[in-house]
């Protein structure tokens, strides 16, 4: 199990084509350092709100909260998620960051008294985010620029959301921060997602690289301790280690069309606290049936990228199969999810090798489903016998990574 969940070593085995390279991520003392960069680089902007773009940069805003520095700062964070794919659930993205008493309260808008939920209910159902953002292309540099011209179907979310918490610091000057800004999605959804609160919100862009040139160039920009001119310093200085880190993160968001809900790793572990029992038999039964079928070279044969062929194991089979089997069985749901999560935990890492070896580790299990398919039925009553045992197994090794990196960053402090 150990073995399966354990150590997160996803980058040092690839040689970076392009840089002809191998990185490491940053060690401990380098994200120590990390954290107080960024925290100079949001004093020297003059802005004391800061919006945090989740949920990579969850464990770098731990870090920053720690400091002295930050303690006795004005500096305020807020951290947001905004999901990548725009059909998430609206209404439950504004239940999410919105309070109870906020929700609750009693609004007046065209002589109509409803609470704000209620309120948000019906804008939410007849409002189509992903039409309002645009299904256009888009570069990088056009999420810099913010220069779309948006419809008018957002006016009346203002009046709903005036005077909550999120109204208040999207209406005033802020900085907005994400780890990376590389196709410039996120920027892009977040762009549409202000302006319910604002036809003319005022913000700068910050992160910790920037995929593009010449970042001095643009208004927006208030800071990038990287960019593409010194995207190989970044990596030589240590890659950037929170990335899909789940097990540092120690939550995430289960995100639907139906959905939009933040789990915490250990409310998962409470739910499953009275549980006991050995899994190596389902383990062992999956081993076999790996290497019954061959999955581990038709994997491989299905694969394009060399390195990507020499990384694959059994490990990320088992890994795969959990997912897809708790999803298959149960529907889209926070467990199926979280599983989903591990398995991207394991893969090879997005940055800073190309996205081509994860997009290939992803289409290379996505070629052998037929075959995956063959023997689910021969897992599936083993399985919902074992489920919640080997969630809970991986919680635990989860936390036993999140509890060692805590305790080396808080003995450096």
């Amino acid at each position: 199990m150990q073995d399966l969940f354990g150590k997160v070593d996803n980058l040092e085995m690839f040689i970076h084509p392009k840089f002809n390279e191998g990185f490491k991520f940053m060690n401990d003392k380098q994200s120590l350092i990390l954290a107080k960069d960024v925290l100079n680089g949001f004093f020297n902007s003059g802005y004391e709100q800061i919006v945090v773009i989740e949920s990579g940069t969850s464990p770098l805003v731990s870090i920053i909260k720690s400091l002295e520095e930050y303690k006795h700062s004005n500096i305020k964070l807020t951290q947001i998620k905004i999901p990548r794919d725009t059909r998430f659930n609206l209404y439950k993205w504004f239940e999410a960051y919105l309070s109870e008493n906020e929700l609750n309260t009693v609004i007046k808008i065209n002589k109509e008294e409803l609470s704000r939920r209620e309120f948000l209910k019906m804008k939410c159902n007849n409002f189509n985010l992903e039409e309002f953002i645009g299904k256009e292309k888009f570069t990088i540099y056009d999420s810099i620029r913010d220069c779309k011209n948006y419809n008018d179907s957002n006016k009346h979310f203002h009046e709903i959301l005036k005077g909550t918490d999120l109204y208040n610091i999207f209406t005033k000057p802020f900085l907005l921060f994400d780890e990376y800004i590389n196709a410039g999605t996120i920027i892009r959804n977040f762009s549409g997602i202000v302006r319910l609160f604002t036809n003319n919100p005022k913000f700068k862009l910050s992160a910790y690289c920037m995929f593009l040139d010449n970042p001095e160039k643009y208004e927006k920009i208030a800071f990038t301790l990287y960019d593409n001119k010194s995207e190989l310093e970044a990596y030589r200085n240590g890659a950037y280690p929170f990335e899909n880190r789940i097990d540092l993160i120690g939550y995430y968001y289960f995100i639907s069309e139906n959905d939009f809900q933040k789990v915490y790793l250990r409310d998962l572990r409470n739910e499953l606290n009275n549980l006991n029992g050995d899994v190596e038999e389902i383990y062992n039964d999956l081993n076999n049936l790996i290497n019954q079928n061959n999955l581990l070279e038709k994997l491989k044969q299905n694969l394009e990228e060399k390195q990507v062929k020499q990384y694959v194991s059994n490990k990320d089979i088992i890994r795969y199969l959990l997912k897809y089997i708790d999803e298959k069985i149960y529907g889209k749901n926070k467990f199926a999810d979280f599983l989903d999560q591990v398995f991207e935990l394991y893969a090879p890492s997005w940055s800073p090798m190309p996205v081509i070896f994860h997009l290939d580790y992803w289409n290379g299990f996505e070629k052998i489903k037929s075959d995956i398919d063959k023997i689910i039925d021969k897992l599936q009553e083993k399985y919902e016998k074992y489920r919640f045992l080997i969630i809970k197994e991986i919680l635990i090794s989860l936390e036993k990574n999140n509890k060692e990196w805590k305790e080396k960053i808080e003995g450096m402090m």
